[in-house]
């Protein structure tokens, strides 16, 4: 497998969230199990350690142990492979870089600029120019989020491809908010990937976007797909009406959670809804502060969504399958 290009950053690519045991230690057989699954079902790449897979909390020992084991998984089944280099210093992210850089089945790292005060834009270019000259060989995802302080526009990736030209793409959040940045952005450096998130699927792809780093697909594996094969093959009445309906389902599912008084952050959310939906092993336990579903809320999640939204459950019986339901 070699470093990923651009144009070879595309479709629906799989936030994996992190499994701990009940002692709070990384729970590497579960971890395992449920990268591969990903990787049976077919998802177009695994990505690790942003919100959802919780970079924050874990110390270096364990980013080393987790970038193993991806490594090891997704040169076997030949799956596209990121891996989340986040932390609030740029000296901590190249530490990051350069351990998932001695991987050669690791396509591309994820960077979030450090986000504890906000950077100028001096300091913005120095970040992009540092990581650029630590590891000039590894192709570079930007994470675009506004917590990071500074969310960056098309301007300034204009500005940071010269100073880091193995940046390849972008994880433009928040696109709903800024989707006339993400248009501009697109038409200004058309040259990077960038990705959105599930609910504007179909609509950024239209302007030029190439895919989504999705949590949903972690839930049915094949919804996901069969929503970017009606967008791949222009099949866009199809592709609009899911694309509605997933809009509708985060809308109606964070009322169901809040009213139960549990938590929506996007590790809680995404591991909880995984879990809930019969496809990824393991309980939602999150590492403090952030505290995952209650088992009891789990189960009326999985009510839930027998009840309302079928077409993301992942049956129990084939649990131990590869496969999804449609």
């Amino acid at each position: 497998m070699t470093r990923l290009k651009s144009e070879g950053i595309k479709g629906v690519w799989a936030g994996l969230t992190m499994a701990w045991d009940e002692k709070d230690r990384l729970d590497e057989g579960t971890y395992h199990a449920n990268s591969e699954r990903l990787c049976l079902a077919r998802v177009h790449g695994i990505y690790t350690t942003g919100s959802t897979g919780e970079f924050y909390a874990l110390d270096f020992d364990e980013f080393r142990q987790m970038v193993d084991i991806q490594a090891e998984i997704c040169g076997k089944w030949n799956m596209p492979l990121q891996i989340g280099c986040c932390a609030d210093s740029t000296r901590k992210v190249i530490r990051l870089v350069e351990c998932a850089a001695q991987k050669k089945q690791v396509g591309a790292v994820q960077v979030v600029i450090p986000y504890w005060m906000e950077l100028n834009d001096n300091e913005v270019l120095q970040f992009f120019r540092d990581l650029y000259t630590a590891c000039p060989e590894m192709p570079l995802v930007h994470y675009n989020i506004p917590r990071a302080k500074r969310f960056l526009t098309g301007p300034c990736y204009q500005r940071i491809v010269k100073v880091a030209p193995t940046l390849v793409g972008v994880k433009f959040t928040m696109a709903g908010a800024h989707f006339g940045q993400l248009q501009q952005a697109l038409l200004m450096t058309p040259e990077l990937s960038y990705f959105v998130s599930e609910d504007l699927l179909v609509s950024a792809m239209m302007l030029g976007a190439r895919g989504s780093y999705s949590s949903l697909v972690c839930t049915n594996p094949k919804f996901m797909l069969t929503l970017y094969e009606h967008v791949r093959c222009a099949r866009w009445a199809e592709a609009l009406k899911m694309q509605a309906f997933i809009a509708r389902f985060f809308d109606e599912v964070a009322s169901f959670i809040e009213s139960r008084g549990e938590g929506t952050s996007d590790p809680v959310f995404d591991k909880g809804l995984a879990v809930a939906s019969g496809f990824l092993l393991g309980s939602a336990r999150t590492r403090r502060p952030y505290i995952g579903w209650r088992e009891e809320t789990v189960q009326a999640v999985r009510k839930w969504l027998v009840d309302r939204y079928p077409q993301l459950i992942f049956p129990l019986a084939d649990r131990g399958g590869p496969g999804a339901s449609g």
